[in-house]
């Protein structure tokens, strides 16, 4: 399932980029959305639920300062998830256990989907547009080191496994991009493999990753954490 997650949330954002800004912005906010039903769970909040609906308002908030020119808005807007945080803890009723950690697991939704974001604004403009295609071909690629996971002989190796085989994924990606230069994609690709495989691998051990909604959120993770790689090479490129 988790592998399935970035394959598909990978591949609805790079596909999104035909249509432009506003189906990338949908395909992301859908991602957001998703995440925020699935990483309470992963994320070890002691209220789900309540973790849950914070994040699931917070994300249309995050989202949609992309229609911002300057982004200026996504602090204010994550902020705003923060302070819903500390509101649904204000009111629950079942005691202060695991406070801080259902916090952070708030906090940590958050994350990923500011991300995103950065990424949604990169493609308002062509070049943005070619380094998320060739971002998220980058992150496909780095799923052959999860299906080479019980491999125990490779496991010393997997990090490189899914480093090689995001940029040669990159690469191929690039070809069709003039907007994209060879070691600008080899850049973007070492980035997007060391990244999403580093956020799944980091969870592999979590009880939640046994149910659905774990490793879902395993793989929608990975994928939206690298919005800000988008955002970045389209600025310095």
């Amino acid at each position: 399932m988790t592998i399935g997650s970035v394959v598909i949330s990978a591949g609805a954002l790079a596909v999104a980029t035909a249509g432009g800004f506003s189906l990338v912005l949908v395909a992301a906010l859908v991602l957001a959305l998703v995440l925020a039903w699935s990483w309470p769970v992963l994320g070890g909040s002691h209220t789900a639920q309540t973790t849950s609906i914070v994040l699931l308002v917070a994300a249309p908030a995050i989202v949609f300062t992309a229609l911002s020119d300057d982004l200026r808005w996504t602090a204010a807007a994550v902020a705003l998830g923060i302070v819903l945080s500390f509101m649904g803890q204000l009111i629950r009723r079942t005691g202060r256990e695991g406070l801080v950690l259902t916090l952070l697991a708030s906090f940590g939704g958050l994350v990923p989907m500011a991300s995103a974001t950065l990424a949604v604004g990169s493609a308002d403009v062509a070049r943005g547009r070619a380094y998320l295609v060739v971002t998220m071909s980058a992150a496909i690629a780095a799923v052959v080191a999860d299906l080479l996971v019980r491999k125990r002989r490779l496991a010393p190796f997997l990090g490189l496994v899914a480093l090689v085989a995001a940029i040669v994924g990159a690469a191929i990606a690039g070809l069709f991009f003039d907007e994209v230069g060879g070691w600008a994609a080899v850049g973007v690709a070492a980035g997007a493999g060391s990244l999403s495989w580093s956020w799944r691998r980091i969870f592999a051990l979590q009880p939640a990753m046994l149910g659905v909604r774990g490793q879902v959120a395993a793989g929608v993770g990975s994928v939206l954490m690298l919005g800000v790689l988008v955002h970045v090479f389209t600025i310095v490129s």
